[in-house]
């Protein structure tokens, strides 16, 4: 996978490196409260859509050491220096962070201002992280595996 990046609201970029990143799984979960009706089919019974969906990103993947920063401006390559800026993101006062990757560049606004073939329209995904795990492995001190959930939502 490549061009995989993490955004700052100032403009800061986090790119990781080609070959970090495992995997990208996106899920989207609708609210939907249903309500069946005695002496009717499955058809019958009336569905609500009354909170809206909420869609998660789960990147995957090991951070390594490169020897080029993985921020521009800053000298951020050291698997210590990656993992340090990744887990600044949840501070307590949290912006909205714009991801990017291959599939994932934009999310789905909502039904109004429809464009075909569509059924919404699409805005940048913007996001917030949910959580964030590193998992260290004694027999390698080269890489450092880590998994970060974030939450789709407006800025």
């Amino acid at each position: 996978m490549t061009d995989i990046s993490i955004t700052t609201s100032g403009g800061t970029t986090f790119t990781f490196a080609e070959g970090e990143v495992k995997t990208i799984s996106s899920k989207i979960v609708s609210n939907i409260e249903s309500q069946e009706l005695p002496t009717t089919g499955p058809s019958g019974a009336y569905v609500f859509d009354y909170q809206g969906p909420i869609k998660t990103i789960n990147i995957k993947g090991i951070l390594f050491a490169t020897g080029t920063s993985r921020v521009s401006g800053y000298s951020i390559d050291s698997i210590i220096e990656q993992k340090q800026w990744l887990e600044s993101l949840i501070n307590g006062t949290q912006q909205a962070l714009t991801f990017t990757s291959n599939y994932e560049t934009l999310s789905v606004l909502g039904s109004t201002s429809v464009t075909a073939p569509y059924q919404g329209s699409f805005t940048y995904t913007k996001c917030y992280v949910q959580d964030m795990s590193f998992d260290e492995f004694e027999a390698l001190v080269e890489e450092l595996s880590f998994s970060i959930t974030l939450i789709v939502g407006q800025a």
